[in-house]
């Protein structure tokens, strides 16, 4: 299905989001949205197919090296952090590459609706499995979470959006541990008005990277995306008894 049509599709509930309270957590942390003109709109749902093609190259499954798959995530959250990314919240840290990649890249979303179309077109989309890639103590991670994790992120790490803690569920383990460690050293979590990441960056000091390990190892097999076969497990013959 092309973009135009699903955006053309769902304007009528981004203006009413837009206009109504929004994400819980974002007012103080975005940009104000701007007024949305017939132009803008015009304007923004003819680039969206270019702009979804470009987001793919890094968000897709075809790199070796790319960012986090988004499909199927929730539309609050993946357009609050592209809000920050715009407003320079994130994105601004030469040391935490990938992000500051994102913080060039977002330079070609240029308002506030195309934000919500690449929101509302990766949630959209059907959550895609993800190779298991991180082995923990699934028990200690289960114990860990009920403790530390699942006041915020729900029992399921289905998400509190009441709390404005992000749902789990859809991230892939080596992501979930890299954005932790992140949060742990101060490389996310470290701008004065990036509010939940700050609570997040604090969350995080001091835990092991053995706990962590344990904590995403169990929350992606517990909860998280379906499993897929891992390159090896794809090339390998299957009578094989050669070790790989």
């Amino acid at each position: 299905m092309k973009c135009s049509h699903i955006c053309r599709h769902t304007l009528g509930g981004l203006l009413l989001w837009f206009l109504g309270a929004g994400f819980t957590g974002c007012q103080k942390e975005v940009p104000q949205v701007k007024r949305i003109t017939k132009t803008m709109e015009k304007e923004s749902l003819a680039r969206m197919d270019g702009l979804v093609r470009e987001c793919r190259v890094c968000h897709g499954v075809e790199e070796a090296q790319r960012g986090p798959i988004l499909d199927g995530m929730e539309y609050g959250y993946l357009y609050d952090q592209l809000q920050k990314f715009r407003s320079g919240i994130r994105g601004q840290n030469p040391d935490n590459r990938s992000e500051h990649l994102m913080g060039i890249g977002i330079k070609k979303v240029k308002n506030d609706l195309e934000s919500a179309y690449l929101a509302d077109w990766f949630a959209r989309q059907e959550p895609k499995p993800a190779v298991r890639t991180v082995v923990g103590d699934l028990d200690r991670g289960k114990l860990f979470y009920t403790a530390r994790c699942a006041s915020c992120h729900g029992e399921q790490a289905e998400g509190n959006r009441l709390l404005a803690g992000p749902a789990l569920n859809r991230l892939e383990g080596w992501y979930f541990l890299e954005q932790m460690r992140k949060f742990r050293s101060g490389d996310r979590g470290y701008h004065p008005l990036d509010e939940s990441g700050r609570v997040m960056a604090a969350a995080s000091t001091g835990i092991t990277d053995s706990t962590l390990r344990d904590l995403v190892a169990y929350v992606v097999s517990a909860h998280g995306p379906a499993d897929a076969p891992s390159m090896r497990d794809r090339m390998v013959p299957g009578k094989s008894v050669k070790p790989f």
